[in-house]
């Protein structure tokens, strides 16, 4: 049973650690995301201002609005897919939480398994839906050569999603069973 609290304690520790992180990801990506805008907006609106700041219009030969237009893309599809993380990260605090007191088979951690999967699941969407954009913007530029994961869906992560879902209606099924039972005794 040490080993076991031992373990809880460690895992609480990893998922408040994330939680931090991923808020904290999540401020610096949302300010990314108002830069780009401001920088977009101001390219669109005034481009006589570059040369003032010594901005160039292109960078080794990928026009700075491309740029721009994917890194909006990519910054979204961040925020986006970090804030999904984060209520994943959440999600499994509250299922560590109920295996702490000694009852992990509720209905509630059913449905939490269930959100996560659904979670994950989009945050899949999000990179596949953002890196497929970047490369429709920039398909032969320098910038859809080093975007990462922009080959399709992985089949591991829709495997683990689907079995995270398998894992929901395990728990679902299982905390069913246990008030049938405790109503029969």
């Amino acid at each position: 049973m040490a080993d076991k609290h031992h373990l809880f304690t460690i895992t609480q520790w990893l998922l408040k650690a994330a939680t931090i992180f991923c808020a904290f990801l999540s401020v610096v990506l949302g300010l990314a995301f108002i830069a780009v805008v401001l920088a977009l907006g101001a390219l669109l609106v005034a481009p006589s201002l570059l040369p003032i700041f010594s901005i160039p219009l292109s960078v080794e030969g990928v026009p700075l609005v491309t740029i721009l237009a994917a890194a909006l893309f990519l910054v979204a599809g961040g925020l986006i897919g970090t804030v999904l993380v984060l209520f994943a990260v959440r999600a499994t605090h509250g299922i560590v939480d109920t295996a702490i007191a000694g009852d992990p088979f509720v209905g509630d951690n059913a449905e939490r398994l269930k959100r996560i999967g659904w979670l994950l699941l989009g945050v899949m969407v999000v990179q596949f839906l953002s890196t497929t954009m970047v490369v429709a913007i920039a398909p032969d530029n320098n910038i859809a050569g080093h975007i990462e994961g922009g080959d399709g869906i992985s089949l591991t992560g829709l495997l683990a999603v689907l079995l995270i879902f398998v894992l929901s209606r395990i728990f679902r099924h299982g905390s069913e069973m246990r008030a049938d039972l405790e109503g029969t005794v």
